[in-house]
């Protein structure tokens, strides 16, 4: 649990820890205080008050007791009336108090004690009872109220035993009070006392856990800085903690583990220059008689260029003049297209008037018929008329004939001028289609143009580039005598480079990776140191110039993604 919490909070656990058994301490001696305060209260309050209380009552009971006696001594004496009737109501007043106070004691007692009071109020009630017979015979028999006494004192005797043995009671309710309190108080002792034992024993257990975590990540950060400066680069078991010790730990170990790997891509590395540096030397040679071949390549290439591009300039005039041609057809194609839309309008024109003239046939063929309607009215009124109405029933008979004569030309027209408007509807169809496919037609011919246009200016672009080829070439002949010179120096840089990648693997050869890699890491090594004595046959078998360019690269791009992912997150916990 401690591995998972910060420096912070692991430094202010021990105290945190005294802290809350502090309180807890001082909550404890709190309610002991609130007891003991408690039990203070009852012992004085209540026991010492109610011992006092019952004292009391007995001590009252007493001197009412002896004021009896005084009165029959009074009484034998023949003291004036007014001093014995006020010594008997002092005798009552003595015997109501000792009831009152009984009463008072029975209100707030406990079981024990109500019992001890209610026997004491029997005894008190019998008592006041035989005193009151005593001095009521005492005012008339001297003699019979000496004996009444006898009974008053054997009342008082039983009363005066009752008040003994309360007071008795509240002496022992009193005396376990204090025992209780004194128990009380001796248990907060040893509470206090425990409490104080636990806080120092937490806090010292708590500090020690504290001590040892903090000490073991920082050991664990020592040995591997002391590793580190020995040249020890092999992987160590993780950091427990999540604390910034345990941070810095990770951290620490995140740029071992890379430096480990930015070793052993090194010693890879340096073996892979070594035998990329012999295979260059080598291939230079290759490439100094391969740039010789070139150069005769090139001539043959320059005139093979010149044909090419007298061939295209011929091609790009052809295409030229195709266009011209593609052109003229795209105008009369176009004015094709107009006439056809002239016809196609004119068709519309045509169509429309025949439809008017339609409805116009309409309109008289309702003429006649209304006519009919009027002429047939006529001939029924003619008819009535008799006599009167018959050359008027011959006019209407004439009438309703040229009506129906009328009506049926009407729909003879109708009929012969809707097969027109029939025909006109085909035609105009046929003339539509023929305009779409005249459209179609300069659409062809159109992109035809176009695509003679872009020939030619493909052509053209052609013969230009065919220019700019010629002069490349050119331009590639003086280059290939410039690479046979870079060659040489080549070979100088590659025996240069075999040197250094030596002083690299020397360098290096300080660092223990400790893994099973690492013998023929060092068998690697020493072939490089040794490399110039090695057959050239076995080291071009072994490895050949792409894989020694493979292997660059991929160390290469391992070493980009490493420093762009963790690289910076280590040196930022650092």
């Amino acid at each position: 649990m401690l591995n998972r919490l910060r420096i912070g909070p692991k430094l202010l656990l021990a105290p945190g820890v005294v802290l809350a058994l502090l309180l807890a301490t001082a909550a404890c001696a709190w309610f002991g205080m609130v007891r003991q305060n408690a039990s203070m209260e009852n012992l004085v309050q209540l026991r010492a008050a109610r011992l006092q209380a019952v004292a009391d009552v007995a001590g009252e009971a007493r001197m009412a007791h002896a004021n009896i006696y005084q009165l029959l001594a009074w009484i034998n004496g023949s003291f004036a009336q007014a001093r014995l009737d006020a010594l008997t109501a002092q005798i009552r007043n003595r015997h109501g108090a000792v009831g009152t106070r009984l009463q008072h004691l029975a209100r707030a007692a406990a079981a024990d004690e109500r019992a001890l009071l209610a026997v004491s109020q029997e005894a008190l009630a019998s008592y006041r009872k035989a005193v009151q017979e005593t001095i009521e015979l005492a005012q008339v028999d001297q003699s019979i109220a000496t004996n009444a006494m006898a009974k008053a004192e054997r009342q008082f005797a039983a009363l005066d035993m009752q008040l003994s043995q309360l007071a008795a009671l509240e002496k022992s309710l009193s005396e376990a009070a204090y025992a209780g309190a004194r128990q009380e108080f001796r248990l907060l002792g040893m509470t206090m006392a425990g409490l104080l034992a636990l806080s120092v024993a937490l806090s010292l257990a708590v500090s020690m856990l504290v001590r040892r975590a903090l000490l073991r990540d920082i050991q664990s950060i020592g040995d591997g800085v002391r590793s580190l400066a020995s040249g020890q680069l092999a992987p160590r078991p993780p950091a427990k903690g999540r604390d910034e010790i345990g941070d810095t730990a990770r951290a620490l170990d995140g740029s071992v583990a890379q430096l480990n790997g930015t070793i052993r891509a090194i010693r890879g590395a340096v073996q892979q220059i070594d035998l990329a540096a012999r295979e260059i030397a080598t291939g230079n040679m290759d490439l100094s008689a391969r740039t010789e071949l070139q150069a005769s390549s090139l001539e043959e290439t320059a005139s093979a260029v010149d044909s090419l591009a007298a061939a295209v300039r011929s091609n790009a005039e052809h295409a030229r003049e195709a266009c011209q041609v593609a052109a003229n057809a795209n105008e009369l194609a176009a004015r094709g297209g107009a006439a056809v839309s002239d016809a196609v309008q004119t068709m519309e024109a045509i169509r429309a008037s025949s439809r008017k003239i339609v409805e116009i046939i309409g309109v008289i063929d309702g003429i006649a018929f209304q006519t009919n309607i009027l002429a047939l009215n006529a001939a029924v009124e003619a008819a009535r008329a008799g006599e009167q109405g018959r050359g008027f029933a011959v006019v209407a008979a004439e009438v309703r004939t040229l009506a129906q004569r009328s009506g049926t030309a009407a729909h003879e027209i109708k009929a012969l001028i809707n097969a027109s408007v029939a025909t006109i509807d085909r035609g105009a169809e046929s003339v539509g289609e023929a305009g779409g496919s005249m459209g179609d037609i300069v659409a062809s011919v159109r992109q035809v143009g176009s695509i003679i246009q872009r020939i030619s200016d493909a052509s053209a672009e052609q013969a230009r580039g065919i220019t700019e080829v010629n002069q490349a070439v050119g331009q590639i002949d003086d280059v290939t005598q410039q690479n046979a010179a870079l060659v040489e120096q080549a070979a100088a840089a590659a025996a240069s480079l075999q040197e250094q990648a030596a002083g690299l693997a020397q360098a290096v050869a300080v660092f223990e990776l400790g893994d099973e890699a690492s013998p023929q890491a060092d068998t690697n090594l020493a072939a490089v140191d040794h490399g110039k004595t090695a057959p050239k046959g076995d080291r071009r078998t072994a490895n050949s110039p792409m894989r020694a360019r493979q292997g660059l690269a991929k160390w290469a791009a391992d070493k980009r993604r490493a420093g762009q992912a963790e690289a910076p997150r280590h040196v930022h916990r650092l």
